[in-house]
C-alpha cells in the first residue's frame, strides 16, 4: 500500500476520533426524527444532501450522518481550509471565497469524484456562511443548484436534512436531524423543503426518534446523593 495512502488513513482516524470525542462532550444526544436515515436515499446512486447552516457543528452532524450512519464518503466544501486543514483527509475541499479559480477547481473535483465513485455524499450549505437561528433561513444562491446539476452526474439524488439544536432538560443541548423525500433533481423548491424541516424539528419532544450518538451523561444524570439527603435537611 502506498505510504500516503497510509498516512492519509492514519489521519482520517484520528480527525474521526476528534470529531466523535467533540460530540460526544459538546451534546447530550444526537437524534434523527422520522424513517430512515438509512434506504431512504439510493445507496446506488450520488448524492448532494443539502442543509441549513445555524451551529458551528453542522458538518460534524452531518459526518455523523454520512459517515458513520450511512458508511458513505463524503465530501465538503471549506472557506477556511488553509487555516484548518485537519478535515482534508474526510473529503473536505478547500472554497475560499477571495478565489474563484480555486473554487471552479473544487467544485470540477467533486463532480468528478460523484462521477468516479457513486458512493459520495456531497453535503452542501446552500446558504454559504453560518446564520443565527433565530434569523431562520438565510438566503439561496438558487441558480447554484441548477449550475451544480448540470456538472454532476444525471441520476443524483438530492436530499433535504434539517439541523436543529435545542435543549431537553439536562445541561447540554440536543441536536435533531430530519430528512425529506430526496428528489432527482432541482427545481426551486429547496428552501421551501428546508424551511418545512425545519418546522417539523420544532415540534419534537424528548423521546421522540432515534438515537444517532449518546453522549456523555453530566454530573446530575450520574450522580444521586440521596443517602446524604437526612444529614444536609439538618443544615438547611
Amino acid at each position: 500500500m502506498p505510504r500516503s495512502s497510509l498516512g492519509r488513513r492514519a489521519a482520517a482516524r484520528l480527525v474521526e476520533r476528534m470529531i466523535a470525542r467533540d460530540l460526544r462532550s459538546t451534546f447530550r444526544r444526537v437524534v434523527w426524527l422520522g424513517p430512515g436515515p438509512e434506504g431512504v436515499p439510493d445507496p446506488a446512486r450520488p448524492l448532494v444532501l443539502y442543509t441549513n447552516h445555524h451551529s458551528f457543528h453542522d458538518g460534524y452532524f452531518l459526518w455523523l450522518l454520512a459517515v458513520r450512519t450511512l458508511g458513505r464518503p463524503a465530501l465538503l466544501w471549506m472557506n477556511d481550509f488553509e487555516r484548518i486543514p485537519l478535515f482534508g483527509p474526510l473529503g473536505t475541499l478547500p472554497f475560499p471565497p477571495d478565489d474563484g479559480r480555486r473554487r471552479a477547481a473544487t467544485i470540477r473535483e467533486t463532480a468528478r469524484r460523484l462521477h468516479d465513485d457513486p458512493a459520495h455524499v456531497f453535503l452542501y450549505f446552500p446558504e454559504g456562511a453560518l446564520h443565527p437561528p433565530d434569523a431562520g433561513l438565510g438566503d439561496f444562491d438558487e441558480g447554484a443548484f441548477a449550475r451544480l446539476a448540470r456538472l454532476f452526474p444525471a441520476d443524483t439524488q438530492w436530499w433535504p436534512v434539517g439541523i436543529r439544536v435545542t435543549w431537553w432538560g439536562e445541561d447540554r443541548p440536543t441536536a435533531i436531524l430530519a430528512g425529506g423525500a430526496p428528489h432527482d433533481a432541482p427545481d426551486g423548491r429547496e428552501r421551501d423543503r428546508l424551511r418545512d424541516l425545519l418546522g417539523v424539528l420544532q415540534t419534537a419532544r424528548p423521546g421522540d426518534g432515534r438515537m444517532l450518538l449518546d453522549g456523555a451523561k453530566s454530573a446530575h444524570e450520574r450522580w444521586n446523593l440521596a443517602r446524604l439527603a437526612p444529614l444536609f435537611r439538618r443544615w438547611t
